[in-house]
């Protein structure tokens, strides 16, 4: 039986339908969720561990294929989007200390949408996976794109959504620079992400201050222990290695 709706509430949902998809798209953060997304980069010369911790250290030149993306919060039968962004495109450093923004930020190195959520909880999505063909084949908007630093350092973030269903999406086109990154969300109604994980990759096989080579990418409890909010000064930097 059809249940009668008031034509006062009928239109009261429309209204409040009307605001939610016209409301403003949320600025994202440079934050992880707890847990984060599981992010694991197959390391050139496996010398480390590729696991993406939030706020880990990469080398550029060790990261230059896509990781593996797992979430085992994605559910079954949904569809979701990747995002992944570089907050500090030409800004000449982001670690360990804060910096303005670059002039080229953001840069947009990753689109993926339409990832089942059966792929995302196992095995894991991959770029180098053959695609899936038929309703369940991603949508490959950015190809993923390897970090390019010029010098010091850039923060990257990766960003899950889910998506309403499944999505007809329109070609992104355009600099990679300056990507309007909350047009984007807006138009396809992504909001809160439901998992996101971020690092930082250098461009130089040594610490810019102790000058010894550069061995692994878990050291929140060191050199990262600020998770890359300007906190950690060069002295501070010294003297915990002083302490080790």
């Amino acid at each position: 039986m059809k249940r009668y709706t008031p034509p006062f509430v009928a239109g009261a949902l429309a209204f409040l339908t009307s605001l939610a998809s016209s409301a403003p798209a949320q600025e994202l953060t440079y934050e992880a969720t707890n847990p984060p997304l599981e992010i694991t980069f197959a390391v050139e010369g496996a010398h480390y561990s590729g696991l993406v911790h939030p706020g880990s250290l990469f080398l550029q030149a060790d990261i230059s294929n896509a990781p593996l993306v797992k979430c085992t919060r994605a559910e079954a039968g949904a569809f979701y989007t990747l995002l992944m962004i570089d907050y500090d495109g030409n800004a000449n450093g982001s670690w360990p200390d804060a910096v303005p923004d670059g002039e080229n930020s953001p840069v947009r190195h990753w689109i993926v949408g339409n990832i089942p959520g059966d792929t995302l909880r196992t095995p894991g999505y991959a770029e180098s996976t053959p695609a899936a063909t038929g309703p369940n084949q991603p949508t490959v908007l950015q190809s993923y794109r390897a970090p390019h630093i010029p010098v010091i350092s850039d923060r990257y973030a990766v960003y899950l959504f889910r998506q309403s269903g499944k999505l007809e999406f329109a070609e992104v086109t355009g600099p990679i620079t300056n990507f309007d990154h909350l047009a984007f969300l807006k138009k396809y109604q992504l909001t809160t992400p439901v998992a996101a994980n971020f690092f930082v990759a250098v461009y130089t096989s040594e610490s810019p201050f102790s000058g010894k080579p550069f061995q692994g990418n878990d050291v929140t409890k060191t050199w990262h222990r600020d998770l890359g909010k300007g906190e950690l000064t060069p002295q501070k930097v010294m003297r915990l290695h002083s302490e080790k």
